[in-house]
């Protein structure tokens, strides 16, 4: 995917300053907190839900997740959060609930995947490479090169020698925790096979709450029938997908049954916090996550015309490269602003144009910003093949597109409720008495 739709390799990590004593400190908390967590009452649960830390945001002096808080408030006494860190903050003091850190077992994975790697995962894994870049080489006409075959092949074997101490851990954990239902991030991606079959192997529920983007285009939530009908592999699935709203669910295939819930922390926002109206003055370019500099050469691009026609140029950092940005903005962002927003709504209420490829941002401005243009490339083009908003291929076209601004397409003719639903709390619930957690 880097190679055909990027222009920079794809890593997924943020770039952020490593500490080694930062993280050796977070990770001997974390053995000590989950060391008194579980060993009390306060370790059972009904609900166990993973959290990313990388959705952590600073609400009012105390961590709050945008992803999982909602869910976790909405059943405060019955829900217990197995955590990532991110960047290896050490996450408390919190809103909401009670919490375990993931980075122990993952690390002790880590540590068995290398030390109980043998020729037969070896044998594995360049058995499947080989099928993939056969494939590669016959359908996209895409060369798997020596160097990232020997990673590839190297970082396989670790995690097939890994998996059962995964699966036997994971198993151990649920059985302390004994919940009816285990919510997960990201579930249909890979790195959680482990916890959700050590899960269906102990009769709970599994559920994927929806976290970002998904489209047709995805390569996460589309499989071929050879998978998808694979027994096997739907062990490794959730058996629920708890999405934002119909329009999302259409959009995948994955064996899973899907329910349109919504999304609780664009509710949150709107509904609770509000989207208060403001002077919408702002021309509002979110980037990807990967290719920060294509739309810090973008906003350059833009500063000069935006200003002309009453607009300011701001680029929003994905989380993962906020240090980055925020760091650069000081010296770098003449003429345009870096976003140092926590909360993506916050911008939004004072954007007149929303701008990007493949942000899920994209879609959070519907209904409240009066333009929303997807930049139309490779990248959207395969990450989004269907979608509801204007494009533009070049920033020219934009310029023209903008020079335009009272006779865009206004947000009411999308079907905001067909995008995300409403009542997410009623349809959570209804939800969770269908999986008889009254």
């Amino acid at each position: 995917m880097s190679d055909l739709l990027y222009g920079v390799r794809l890593t997924g990590t943020s770039n952020a300053p490593k500490s080694l004593t930062r993280s050796a400190s977070t990770m001997l908390r974390s053995l000590l907190h989950n060391s008194r967590q579980l060993a009390s009452e306060g370790g059972r649960a009904n609900i166990c839900i993973t959290a990313e830390g990388v959705a952590d945001q600073m609400v009012d002096g105390k961590w709050f997740n945008r992803l999982t808080d909602h869910f976790v408030a909405a059943r405060p006494a019955d829900t217990l959060v197995l955590a990532d860190h991110f960047e290896w903050r050490w996450p408390f003091p919190r809103h909401h609930g009670r919490m375990v850190m993931h980075a122990p077992w993952q690390a002790m994975n880590a540590v068995r995947g290398k030390m109980c790697v043998q020729a037969a995962h070896y044998k594995q894994a360049k058995e499947l490479v080989q099928l993939i870049s056969d494939r590669a080489q016959m359908h996209m006409g895409w060369e798997l090169d020596a160097e990232r075959r020997k990673a590839l092949i190297s970082t396989l074997a670790r995690k097939a020698a890994s998996m059962p101490w995964q699966y036997g851990a994971y198993a151990r954990l649920l059985e302390r925790v004994l919940p009816q239902l285990l919510m997960v991030g990201a579930g249909c991606y890979g790195p959680a096979a482990s916890l959700i079959a050590a899960a269906k192997s102990l009769g709970i529920c599994t559920a994927e709450y929806q976290h970002g983007a998904v489209s047709s285009g995805h390569d996460a939530y589309n499989f071929a029938p050879t998978i998808q009908n694979s027994a096997i592999y739907k062990r490794t699935l959730p058996d629920h997908f708890l999405g934002y709203g119909k329009w999302w669910n259409d959009q995948i295939n994955a064996p899973v049954q899907k329910w349109a819930v919504g999304n609780p922390h664009r509710s949150a926002r709107i509904d609770g916090l509000g989207v208060q109206k403001e002077a919408q003055t702002d021309l509002l370019i979110l980037s990807d996550g990967i290719e920060f500099n294509l739309y810090l050469d973008l906003a350059r691009s833009l500063r000069s015309h935006a200003e002309a026609m009453n607009l300011r140029v701001v680029l929003r950092p994905h989380p993962l490269e906020r240090t980055r940005a925020l760091q650069m903005s000081k010296t770098e962002s003449a003429g345009f602003q870096i976003d140092t927003n926590a909360d993506i709504y916050q911008s939004l209420k004072t954007a007149h144009t929303v701008v990007s490829e493949v942000s899920t941002g994209l879609f959070e401005a519907v209904g409240i910003v009066e333009r929303i243009l997807i930049w139309d490339t490779p990248k959207s083009r395969f990450g989004y093949p269907s979608h509801p908003f204007e494009t533009f291929d070049s920033v020219d076209t934009l310029l023209q597109k903008l020079t335009h601004l009272n006779v865009g397409i206004r947000e009411e003719r999308f079907d905001v409720e067909h995008i995300w639903v409403a009542n997410w709390k009623k349809n959570f619930n209804n939800f969770l008495i269908n999986q008889g957690l009254s």
